[in-house]
């Protein structure tokens, strides 16, 4: 236990540290958007491919995976426009953007990466698979349909665009294909990519320390524990389905527990204010969440025996 404990402690402090960084201004504040550009356009492309690779290949099962990651999502939207009926334009939209929408490749996957074999990661990329589908621009379109007055449609081009130029996404696609078709990388593409692949966990605690905003408004904080509250308790709900109900392998179970703690993704408080909603609040959020998430996975792997 004291292992699993040290292990969790040592990526948290990594977030520690870009937060004491960023604010004694070591690096500027640009440096978690150049941090995050690595993670997406490398590290993490690089742990996915290296992932995938580890499986033989694909069966029908696991891609049931993507379904979860969408149909987690949409329940979660759903929630959001049941809860608000009766509110304003501003409340429905930060519920409906906030509610659904993990921070898996970022946050969850390192954990993962570091704890559970191979199974369980890619387990996880499934899972985020249809998450993104649904939190880079799926769920916006839903929201933004929802909330328009003059029905005039969305812009499919523009959320189009915004998902097939995600590089996670984009990867996530093609090692699925290519597992499906079962083509293997070959190991001297592995062997290059898998600098990249380990400093993955580093560089993704990193980055959502250098990222890191605790700014509140009085006004916000009985909104903040409401939206807060009502996700950890859809995550409890869906973390007991997943592992007790599913006929899945341990390591696949354990990973889905995971991810349903995984902390609200960034971008939701940006589609937030693009819908209306006070985008501010959104990401006040999504802060807590970070919190909430690194002590609820820590505690989660000692609960679940993953040492």
């Amino acid at each position: 236990m004291s292992e699993i404990i040290l292990r969790a402690v040592s990526l948290t402090l990594v977030i520690g540290a870009g937060v004491v960084l960023r604010s004694f201004r070591v690096v500027g504040e640009e440096a978690g958007a150049c941090v995050k550009a690595i993670l997406m356009y490398l590290t993490l492309p690089a742990a996915i491919i290296t992932n995938f690779s580890k499986i033989e290949r694909l069966s029908g099962a696991m891609m049931l995976m993507i379904l979860l990651g969408i149909a987690a999502n949409l329940s979660m939207i759903f929630l959001g426009a049941c809860l608000t009926k009766t509110k304003e334009k501003e409340e429905k939209a930060v519920y409906m953007n906030c509610l659904p929408a993990y921070n898996i490749g970022a946050f969850c996957l390192p954990f993962i990466q570091s704890f559970l074999p191979s199974v369980g990661s890619v387990t996880a990329c499934l899972f985020d698979a249809g998450n993104s589908l649904m939190c880079t621009g799926g769920t916006y379109a839903i929201v933004t349909e929802y909330l328009s007055e003059r029905k005039e449609g969305i812009d499919v081009k523009g959320i189009g665009k915004r998902l097939f130029t995600s590089p996670p996404l984009v990867t996530y696609l093609v090692m699925i294909f290519l597992s499906l078709a079962s083509v293997r990388i070959p190991q001297p593409v592995l062997a290059l990519l898998s600098p990249a692949a380990a400093a993955n966990p580093f560089i993704a605690m990193l980055m959502i320390g250098l990222l890191f905003r605790m700014e509140f408004k009085k006004s916000y904080i009985l909104s903040i524990f409401k939206l807060v509250g009502l996700r950890h308790l859809f995550s409890v709900l869906m973390s007991l389905v997943y592992y007790f109900a599913l006929p899945f392998d341990l390591a696949v179970r354990q990973a889905l527990v995971l991810v349903c703690f995984g902390p609200m993704s960034v971008v939701a408080s940006v589609f937030t204010g693009k819908c209306g909603g006070d985008e501010g609040k959104a990401s006040a959020a999504n802060s807590v969440t970070i919190v909430c998430s690194v002590v609820e996975i820590t505690v989660l792997l000692i609960v679940m025996g993953i040492y």
